[in-house]
């Protein structure tokens, strides 16, 4: 009898599994690992930089005359800084500067000290991170430096270029190495 109410707990508890059990194979082995195009054109890996780099974000910009608009200066896979030239060059023709102001990059628990010198068609910004009790230059890594706030004053293409002067620098003033830098493109209707 003993023998019996076994056969027919494990009959039932056979029973009820199977069903569970080809709907879970079917669920297994009909899904396809997923294929993914990695090709966001404002994708640092996919603008063709050579890390440590700088760049700007967006790569591109369309705008028209009566807008103003904004670009970031961002540092991929860079090494710890603590000081910034940032030597920006731009066709003072076509685009007026605004403002700039200082990022995540040089953030602490104080503000960064920055100084803008905009001189028709190059613009120099000095970012200085201020030391606190925990750290004197920041961790590193992919970042955005500064925002730069313009208009236009003029339709056409122009571009903003990093220029000869950018420079970074670290806590002990030795230069922060970067490799290359991208530019921005501006077209304004």
């Amino acid at each position: 009898m003993l023998t019996r109410f076994n056969s027919i707990l494990i009959f039932k508890i056979v029973r009820f599994c199977v069903p569970f059990l080809i709907l879970g194979s079917v669920i297994f082995f009909s899904c396809e690992e997923a294929k993914y195009e990695l090709d966001n054109p404002n994708d640092p890996e996919n603008m063709d930089l050579d890390p440590p780099a700088l760049f700007f974000h967006p790569p591109e910009i369309n705008t028209t005359m009566d807008s103003s608009f904004s670009v970031e200066l961002y540092g991929l896979k860079l090494k710890p800084a603590a000081a910034a030239h940032l030597d920006v060059r731009y066709d003072w023709g076509s685009v007026q500067i605004d403002s700039v102001v200082a990022d995540t990059f040089f953030q602490s628990e104080n503000d960064p000290v920055q100084i803008v010198i905009d001189e028709q068609g190059i613009l120099d910004i000095f970012i200085y991170l201020l030391p606190d009790t925990e750290s004197d230059e920041n961790e590193g890594g992919t970042w955005p430096l500064a925002t730069i706030y313009m208009h236009p004053v003029s339709t056409g293409e122009s571009e903003l270029l990093f220029g000869e002067n950018t420079r970074l620098r670290d806590a002990n003033n030795d230069s922060v190495r970067i490799k290359s830098f991208g530019s921005c493109f501006i077209n304004v209707e």
